[in-house]
């Protein structure tokens, strides 16, 4: 794309399909292996970014940079991991970020940053488009049901017209039910390779409710899948410690 920096855009077909859990898991997990991450929050209607990182947008915010009203590298905020993000303001602005505009954003990022995740707004609009055209790569975040699946198909058409790559799809939210899509269905019909599979875990609810990202504990089965993710991106190895099992039981036993 012709920038310093390496863009990659979560997006998803429609909202709730947890692109957000995901845009943040990813970026810390980059960070841990040493990747200099900013994460942009551009889903300027439904913004949850911060919150799953345990920060209230209370300064500047993507807005504010869209209103010229700060520069953007005032409207960074640092997460403990040293994660830098750029929050959007929790009220509804009705502002829009267009693709020049976006271009903008990132050319003034680009730079002191190994790679940029941006957290795109859901669906097929302007928002969309404006994250699709200035990205290097896409993941795709989906759920298993066949619904989705056709909203999947629609950005591997659009990303193709684009000829922008996508990495492949995570598949979110798999209850192992039999209504749900299979793998092999969703990568039939799609034509995308389903690169991770997220189950419905209670700590996936816990760790949005407490605002404590899973990729921050070092036992967490989901957190280490986002390192693996993390891991093939950047060309590293990850394995799971063979004492995380017995961890998580004892804490399962325990209630902890």
């Amino acid at each position: 794309m012709g920038y310093m920096s390496e863009v990659i855009s979560i997006v998803s077909g429609k909202g709730g399909t947890g692109k957000t859990f995901t845009a943040a898991n990813l970026s810390l997990a980059l960070q841990q292996f040493g990747e200099q991450v900013v994460c942009l929050d551009t889903d300027l209607d439904s913004p949850n970014l911060a919150l799953q990182l345990g920060h209230t947008p209370e300064d500047y915010t993507m807005e504010d940079i869209l209103k010229g009203e700060v520069s953007e590298l005032k409207a960074i905020s640092v997460h403990d991991s040293g994660l830098m993000f750029v929050p959007s303001s929790l009220h509804l602005t009705g502002d829009r970020i267009s693709e020049d505009r976006m271009k903008e954003v990132v050319d003034r990022f680009s730079g002191f940053a190994d790679r940029m995740v941006i957290d795109s707004p859901p669906g097929f609009k302007e928002g969309f488009y404006s994250s699709m055209k200035i990205s290097d790569r896409m993941i795709v975040v989906t759920n298993p049901e066949f619904q989705a699946i056709q909203d999947v198909k629609k950005i591997a058409e659009e990303a193709d017209k684009h000829e922008v790559n996508i990495e492949g799809i995570i598949l979110n939210k798999v209850e192992g039910m039999l209504e749900e899509a299979s793998k092999e269905e969703i990568e039939s019909t799609t034509g995308l390779e389903v690169i991770k599979t997220i189950p419905h875990h209670k700590d996936v609810l816990k760790s949005i409710h407490t605002m404590r990202p899973l990729v921050s504990d070092p036992h967490s089965k989901v957190g280490h899948s986002f390192k693996e993710i993390a891991a093939n991106l950047t060309g590293n190895q990850f394995k799971s410690p063979w004492y995380s099992g017995l961890v998580r039981g004892f804490k399962k036993i325990t209630g902890v």
